[in-house]
This record gives C-alpha cells, structure tokens and sequence, in this order.
C-alpha cells in the first residue's frame, strides 16, 4: 500500500457544506445506510448503474465503525471508489478514516468483506480517471464544481492468514 495521505488536501472552490447541512445530511445518510442494510441491497442500493457499497471505516478520533453508502466501480475483485463529497471543497469524512485506518469492510447485498483501502497516487489517478467517468458520467460535474482533484481509492480483498481471502460472512 502506498502513502494514504496523498489526495487530502481541501479545495479552495466548491460546494460548502455547513455544519448545519451536515447535521441535516447525517439522518437522511443513516436511514439510506440502514435500508439498503436491512434489505440485503435489494432496496435503495444502486446509483447511476452501480452498487451502493456500505463503506465501513474505523474513526480516526474516535475508533469507531463508520459506514456510509459509497458507489462502487468493479474493478476485477475489488472496487473503486471516489471521493467526490458531490463536489464540495472538503473531502469527505470517510476518506480522512481510511487514511488513517485502510483495513475497511464492505457490504453489498447480505455478503460483508474485508478490504485494503489505497487512495491511488496523482499519476495512476489520472490513468484511472476516463475510465471512472465513462462508467459513470456524474463524476465530470462533480469535478467541475471543485478545483482539488477528486481522490479515488482502489479496495483490494483482504488477504487472511492463511493466505485466502477473508470472508466475514464464512
């Protein structure tokens, strides 16, 4: 894994999101989390074409689980996903955990799983990029709103001691 802490610095344009707007955003963000939780992912769980996959992260301060529902681009057994925080100038919470903490756990449909969590480098970033925004066009306009390059983060299955993968559902 490289350095997590690339990519996080705030922008000086874009959405500002208040702390007002956060304490209204944290329940609509929660009851989403939980219905797309207690439905397996048959509910509420799919955004453009793409999965909604609950990101679960540790707390940074408090060392708590964390889960938000995040869009996930395939990408061979793992995911992409970007931290676009609709474009505001911060980045989001969950991309401040995972740069602390990379081990993260994914849910989508009944199956949880353990990843490693790489916020990719500029250069492989902008490799990545096209291909992001072919697979899911939103992210233009949500770049546009902002000037810091939105992060994207690349989960990898984790791999157990015994050298498969870990399956938390097993």
């Amino acid at each position: 894994m490289t350095d997590n802490n690339a990519g996080l610095v705030d922008g000086e344009r874009g959405r500002r999101i208040r702390a007002h707007d956060r304490r209204l955003m944290r329940p609509f963000m929660g009851v989403h989390r939980r219905i797309i939780q207690a439905s397996s992912g048959r509910i509420l769980a799919h955004l453009g074409g793409h999965p909604l996959l609950v990101l679960t992260t540790t707390g940074r301060r408090s060392g708590q689980p964390r889960s938000t529902p995040v869009i996930g681009i395939p990408e061979g057994e793992g995911w992409f996903i970007v931290a676009s925080n609709g474009g505001a100038a911060t980045q989001p919470l969950w991309l401040r955990n995972l740069a602390t903490y990379a081990e993260v756990s994914i849910q989508r449909g009944g199956r949880t799983n353990s990843y490693l969590a790489q916020i990719l480098p500029p250069d492989e970033r902008d490799r990545c990029w096209p291909a992001l925004v072919r697979a899911y066009p939103t992210y233009t306009k949500m770049q546009a709103k902002t000037d810091r390059a939105l992060p994207v983060v690349r989960l990898q299955p984790a791999i157990g001691p015994e050298g498969d993968r870990d399956d938390m559902d097993a």
